[in-house]
């Protein structure tokens, strides 16, 4: 993971900030392939909604892009989070170390 060498540097509080908006705001990579299978809806939750639009206004592309979607949900889950993760090291970076308990 490209956060790894950065978050070595973190105070333990920083660290502690990290690790649990990571746990919040990460998704699963099993929840998201059962949604893929049951409600094709993941697309939503991993921010790509225009694509999830397209994708429901074209009954899963004709359901050749549902069986498709099943084997590219895993990478994007694991980019969605690489992304979110780096996203908060840009925050920890511009913020410095003004970490609260009580920011979201």
């Amino acid at each position: 993971m490209a956060v790894e060498p950065f978050f070595k540097e973190l105070a333990e509080e920083q660290q502690m900030w990290f690790l649990s908006e990571y746990r919040w705001r990460s998704r699963s990579v099993g929840a998201m392939m059962a949604l893929a299978i049951l409600f094709p809806i993941q697309l939503f939750f991993l921010g790509k909604v225009g694509l999830g639009v397209v994708f429901w206004l074209t009954s899963g592309g004709f359901f050749i892009w549902y069986i498709v979607e099943l084997f590219l949900t895993p990478g994007r889950v694991r980019n969605y989070n690489e992304e979110m993760a780096l996203g908060l090291v840009r925050y920890l970076k511009a913020t410095g170390s003004n970490i609260s308990h009580t920011e979201s």
